[in-house]
């Protein structure tokens, strides 16, 4: 669930209305990542939702009853000690419009004097967090990040807290259309998806991608290349977009594909989404407590479980391989050793047993002495040894060296697989988004033996299927969302001359593209190109270079682990991630696919 920080502006407004001047009689932490605060008004008792599940981060009132744990966690008695009977001042949102909400909560403590609390919800994804303050002081918090997770900021109890980085941009609720044109045209060299990011605080890839829908615009436009009246458009597509923002209680919205799967929750209507099942609701805190509902939560214990035991994984391989690559370095030497026997071999005359080093010409070196003649080496000798017995004393050192070469050599060769594997796996796990999707890469783990078989969780569901995707111009598109998919939509479900795509040199979804026998268009090829990209560990990179060729040349070698394919006869296509024309695509007829 994905809120952004105009929608937090509303749901501010709406959570100040109903719980400013609310006494918080009870506590609960039901969750790891889920908090409920009982607030008492004269006339009717709140219960105020906080979830900062990194897969689905949110705030709102809800009706559901949750059974709380009998032993609550340290930092839930710590709420309960500073916040029951306090007294809610306000809600507030942290400025530029940030994803950030601050509950202030007053406490009476000796001598009637009032201390102020403040209960900060940062709603940021996978760095979402509650952190509980007193003058600037963090008291505690539900994640603690130090040093050795982030070098921005620390969120550790008795530092003074300090709200996420963000850079200053134009608030969207006091900005004027002549102010925003301005800055639009400040930034004539990007594409006008990018160029609203950077200008206008509040609004996410969803709400630009609505703008820009609204407008009839691309996400690839840039606003000095548009006419006039392209210009106007996208201005009053803005207007139209963020005046809902300003109402209170706002109407809100609610879209969800035909699996039930959430796509949007806001307070604008996503006229984009027109294949999408959408519902209305007359508060933002009703959407919200819906769309909990379609969301599967797919970043539960078991999914953020999984994910340290794959980056705990990578982290052993990684530092093998560093161990690896320095004695492989070491272990050059072993050219040496044979050098040192020929050159012993050829001046044997020279050699004495009782000798500890001698000197000969060095043959084999790359550059000549100052005279012309071979520059003079210095070579260690056994004195215990005979002549001949030290040449051949270095004959086998170098084979022993050599071999270990070799030995070391299929050492690396086999960590960088196994890393090259894991992060495939890594990309599968951010891409999961229901609890099968979840339990066959967990599974798929348990096969290769990175987890015990008694550790893999039982499922009796179907297994889940890719991603397809109907284009406009008749095309068909299928995604893997894991290695498994991967296999099924490269072997099983495209055909020879379908177009296989891939992230060159970098994890990441296998892709095909189906055009009914006929030769794909080139904008078909780079929509393609695009979702592997996205699909990929490269999603936040520039120039991602994408491989495609023929589904028939690309082969599974035997043995391989799952998704590890070879190709060939490829061309290659650079393509920078877009947000916005993924949403689109993904957006206007995604549904799971069939083999076949």
């Amino acid at each position: 669930m994905n809120i952004e920080g105009l929608t937090v502006h509303v749901l501010t407004t709406e959570l100040n209305q109903a719980l400013s001047g609310g006494r918080i009689v009870k506590v609960l932490q039901p969750t790891r990542y889920l908090f409920v605060l009982k607030v008492r008004q004269p006339d009717q008792e709140h219960s105020l939702l906080i979830c900062i599940d990194p897969g689905a981060p949110r705030v709102h009132l809800t009706q559901d009853s949750r059974e709380n744990p009998p032993e609550p966690s340290s930092f839930c008695m710590l709420l309960r000690k500073h916040l029951i009977d306090g007294r809610i001042a306000a809600v507030t949102q942290q400025a530029e419009l940030d994803r950030v909400l601050h509950i202030l909560v007053d406490i009476r403590g000796g001598q009637g004097k009032i201390d102020t609390k403040v209960l900060t919800v940062e709603l940021a994804g996978k760095n979402s967090n509650l952190i509980l303050c007193q003058n600037g002081l963090i008291l505690d918090c539900a994640r603690r990040v130090g040093f050795n997770s982030s070098r921005v900021r620390q969120i550790v109890p008795g530092t003074a807290y300090m709200p996420p980085p963000v850079k200053p941009r134009l608030n969207p609720l006091e900005t004027s259309a002549s102010e925003l044109a301005a800055a639009l045209a400040g930034t004539a060299e990007q594409p006008l998806s990018k160029s609203l990011m950077s200008t206008v605080a509040g609004i996410g890839p969803q709400g630009i991608a609505e703008i820009l829908h609204r407008a009839g615009l691309k996400p690839a436009d840039r606003f000095v290349a548009l006419a006039p009246d392209g210009q106007a458009a996208l201005i009053d597509a803005y207007r139209s977009f963020v005046e809902p923002h300003r109402q209170s209680p706002a109407t809100a919205y609610v879209a969800s594909d035909a699996d039930g799967h959430l796509l949007m929750v806001g307070t604008f209507d996503p006229t984009s989404l027109t294949a999408a099942r959408q519902q209305k609701f007359a508060s933002l805190n009703a959407a919200l407590a819906h769309a909990a509902t379609l969301t599967a939560a797919p970043k539960t214990d078991l999914h953020l479980d999984t994910v340290h035991r794959v980056k705990s994984e990578l982290e052993k391989l990684n530092r093998k391989l560093g161990l690896l690559t320095q004695e492989l370095a070491e272990s050059q030497n072993a050219n040496d050793y044979r050098r040192f026997a020929d050159l012993l071999l050829g001046n044997l005359p020279l050699l004495s047993t009782g000798l500890r080093t001698v000197q000969v010409p060095d043959l084999y070196a790359e550059e000549l002495a100052p005279s012309g003649a071979a520059p003079m080496v210095e070579i260690e000798l056994d004195p215990a040894l005979a002549p001949m017995a030290n040449v051949q004393r270095y004959y086998r050192k170098y084979a022993r060296a050599k071999r270990g070469q070799e030995l070391i050599q299929l050492q690396i060769d086999q960590c960088r697989e196994d890393i090259r594997y894991l992060e495939s796996v890594a990309v599968a796990l951010a891409e999961s988004i229901s609890r099968q999707e979840l339990l066959e890469v967990i599974q798929e783990l348990a096969d290769a033996g990175y987890i015990q078989a008694s550790q893999r969780p039982r499922s009796h569901s179907k297994p889940s299927e890719p991603r397809k995707i109907v284009l406009p111009s008749g095309s068909v598109i299928f995604v893997g969302r894991n290695n498994r998919q991967n296999d099924l939509v490269t072997f099983k479900t495209a055909q020879p001359r379908d177009l296989w795509f891939h992230t060159k040199d970098i994890p990441g979804s296998h892709v095909i593209l189906r055009s009914g026998g006929t030769v794909p268009s080139a904008p078909d090829i780079e929509k393609a190109a695009h979702l592997a990209a996205w699909f990929s560990k490269a999603r936040e990179s520039a120039n991602v270079p994408v491989d495609y060729t023929e589904r028939r040349y690309v082969k599974k070698p035997a043995g391989a682990k799952p998704g590890f394919v070879i190709y060939e006869k490829q061309k290659t296509l650079r393509v920078t991630p877009d947000s916005s024309m993924v949403d689109a695509l993904l957006n206007q007829g995604v549904r799971p696919s069939s083999p076949g």
